[in-house]
């Protein structure tokens, strides 16, 4: 059944489009259209609109008329039956049909060759202006029937006119773009009900193409695929991306460097200081070095070194070698005696 409703619905749509994208050509984004300006080619006094011509109702309309050197003109827009009872025994040009923008029929209408009064002097005009060599007036359609007169005024005639009319419709730009929006509306529903629910998902099938795979259906599992993104900081935080090659060597390196020790090994000969080792160490025992406990080789250390001090009679203690120390009486009472028993 929704598929019977899917061709009215583009059709009706299509045709809404098109007239909405109409309107805005024709209005423009000012909501009016202006034609003209177009001769008319009279000697006359007067240029009427015949009964029933105006049938508009709330349009707005812009009337300019315009005349050569500078002769004076008048342009009103007045009820029906005061303009006709007006100009009922006065020679004119009775516009008797216009179609818009600018398709009119005229007709000669027999008469006096002046005008009955001056146009200025009425008051029942709905709008109207005078000048010279052209006037205008810009007023709204009212719901009685109307008619538009242009007139010469005093010993003038009309020779020469030309007339610009336009006419518009408030927010009418905004009705045309509303229409054209919701025409293309109407088709995008009849195509997503021309194509109906999918056979394999159950739903309604996209009206477009995943990148040449045919139609992606509404439930259809699409393949993610993930990529990683190897980045590294630098001290500056600055980051910068690399390959997966890169960051395996970066980590190695990093681990190396984990592993490393951070002080010396005492175990090894680098960490034993050469003047701490006695003359007898250079050659190792054949049975192997003695170990302590913790299974460190033991480093035989030398006895320290004896210093022998002369003391003068002013307190001064010099330095003595032990060849020298013959001369000198010991006061070391321990040295004293073996000294005394060596003798």
């Amino acid at each position: 059944m929704a598929r019977r409703l899917a061709w009215p619905l583009v059709v009706v749509g299509l045709l809404l489009a098109l007239a909405g994208a109409a309107v805005m050509a024709v209005l423009g984004p000012d909501s009016r259209f202006t034609t003209g300006p177009h001769t008319v080619r009279t000697d006359g006094v007067a240029v009427v609109t015949a009964p029933d011509v105006i049938t508009y109702r709330g349009l707005q309309v812009d009337v300019l008329v315009e005349v050569p050197v500078n002769k004076p003109v008048f342009v009103g827009l007045g009820n029906t039956v005061d303009v006709q009872d007006y100009l009922a025994g006065t020679r004119r040009l009775e516009v008797t049909s216009f179609r818009a923008p600018w398709t009119v029929r005229t007709a000669e209408r027999r008469g006096r060759a002046a005008l009955p009064g001056a146009p200025t002097a009425l008051d029942w005009w709905i709008a109207d202006s005078a000048g010279l060599g052209g006037a205008s007036i810009s007023t709204t359609l009212p719901d009685t029937p109307v008619s538009l007169a242009i007139l010469a005024v005093g010993a003038s005639d009309l020779s020469g006119l030309r007339v610009t009319f336009a006419y518009g419709v408030r927010g009418g730009f905004g009705l045309g773009l509303g229409a054209l929006l919701g025409g293309l509306g109407l088709i995008w529903s009849g195509l997503l009900l021309r194509r109906g629910p999918s056979a394999s998902s159950g739903g309604l099938r996209r009206p477009w193409r995943e990148r040449g795979d045919g139609p992606l259906e509404v439930g259809e599992e699409v393949e993610v695929v993930e990529e990683e993104v190897y980045v590294f900081v630098d001290e500056r935080g600055v980051e910068h991306e690399i390959t997966a090659e890169e960051a395996a060597r970066l980590q190695e390196r990093l681990a190396a460097d984990a592993l490393e020790p951070t002080g010396p090994d005492p175990t090894s000969p680098d960490s034993i200081n050469p003047d701490s080792i006695s003359p007898d160490s250079t050659h190792p025992d054949p049975a192997g070095p003695d170990l302590d406990s913790a299974g460190n080789a033991a480093v035989e250390v030398p006895p320290p070194a004896v210093v022998y001090v002369f003391v003068d009679e002013d307190g001064v203690e010099h330095e003595v070698s032990e060849e020298e120390l013959a001369d000198y009486e010991l006061v070391d009472d321990e040295l004293a005696d073996d000294e005394r028993r060596d003798r």
